[in-house]
């Protein structure tokens, strides 16, 4: 008998809402993360002062944390039997499984206007996060409370301090590396080229406007540096669509893999996330092995601050597969602007 035999789905997106809603009058973010069967309550959380972010803090949600207690009265206040986080999210998420990119993974209440993020996240984005929140005082958080942590890292072959040090360092090192950041800014600078000749219509003669993800990927084969225009061109094609089968139509061809890592892996993060945003159905091809990224974590920004900002940012389809960015890292000129997130979440 499957799970959605024994619960009913729309109580848990219930529930899930009224967290969002709490966490989000509390300003503060709570994530929940499913990995193997575990479940893992995070907290993310910054100065709102108007001065510019200076640390972005992570931490465990403990047995007492606000998240605890706002999913415990969320659970009473519909009748969901009493520690429904653990005995019923894992098994909606498909116990954490990769495959796992339709609800309950999302933003609540809203996109817009969040203050809970749930999804099923991989081992090497859960470790990390997991660590980083390790560095924070846990008063409520024993030792034996992070066995399915320490489960979960051994299963993934990483059993001594090297390993997981070498699964880390990206997130928390601070000191520059001249030749990885020179390229960044360069890149950076080219993006900006490329979002100009977009803009004014100067970018390369694509062979067929395409409306698909699947089309973009054929126009990005043997012509790798098209991807960013191509791309932007699907998407403009997309949120001018007001049809939703159409709009659904144009997510669900599968592309062919273009054997380019983090291209196809922006691809899948792409198509699950716009599903994901504007609640339609996630495509099956966007799970599958080449889409989903190679496990080795890619920043947009190269400071160390806006590196941390993207780590509490980074939406759902994104953060799975360790491609770090913004709130909206779809935006562009026919994008939605009343649907936009505002950072930060609360205002």
């Amino acid at each position: 008998m499957s799970v959605f035999s024994l619960v009913n789905p729309d109580l848990i997106l219930k529930a899930l809402n009224l967290v969002g809603e709490e966490l989000r009058s509390r300003k503060m973010l709570g994530e929940i993360m499913v990995c193997s069967g575990h479940v893992f309550l995070l907290r993310y959380g910054w100065n709102d002062d108007g001065n510019p972010i200076e640390q972005v803090d992570i931490s465990f949600d403990g047995k007492d944390g606000p998240l605890r207690q706002a999913c415990e009265r969320a659970g009473r206040a519909i009748w969901l039997p009493d520690g429904w986080v653990e005995r019923l999210l894992p098994r909606l998420c498909r116990d954490g499984t990769p495959q796992s990119g339709d609800f309950p993974t999302g933003m609540y209440p809203s996109w817009e206007r969040p203050g809970l993020r749930v999804l099923a996240a991989p081992p090497h984005l859960l470790m990390p996060m997991v660590f980083l929140a390790t560095m924070r005082p846990m008063p409520d958080t024993a030792v034996k409370d992070l066995e399915g942590a320490f489960r979960i890292a051994a299963d993934a072959g990483i059993q001594t301090g090297r390993g997981l040090r070498n699964l880390v360092t990206p997130y928390i090192q601070r000191r520059p590396q001249e030749d990885s950041d020179l390229r960044k800014v360069v890149d950076a600078r080219l993006s900006m080229f490329e979002h100009g000749l977009e803009r004014f219509g100067l970018g390369p003669s694509l062979k067929f406007k395409p409306k698909s993800l699947a089309d973009v990927a054929e126009i990005t084969c043997g012509n790798p540096d098209w991807f960013h225009y191509a791309l932007y061109r699907f998407l403009e094609t997309f949120y001018l669509e007001h049809d939703r089968h159409t709009q659904q139509a144009m997510l669900d061809p599968a592309p062919v893999p273009l054997d380019m890592d983090w291209t196809d892996a922006w691809i899948g993060a792409t198509g699950e996330h716009i599903a994901q945003r504007w609640s339609f159905r996630v495509p099956r091809w966007t799970q599958e092995g080449p889409f989903m990224g190679i496990g080795k974590p890619d920043f947009w920004s190269i400071e160390p601050v806006a590196r941390d900002i993207e780590i509490v940012e980074t939406p759902p389809a994104f953060r799975r597969r360790l491609l770090f960015t913004s709130a909206e890292p779809l935006m562009n000129a026919k994008f939605p602007n009343h649907m936009k997130v505002r950072m930060p979440y609360w205002r």
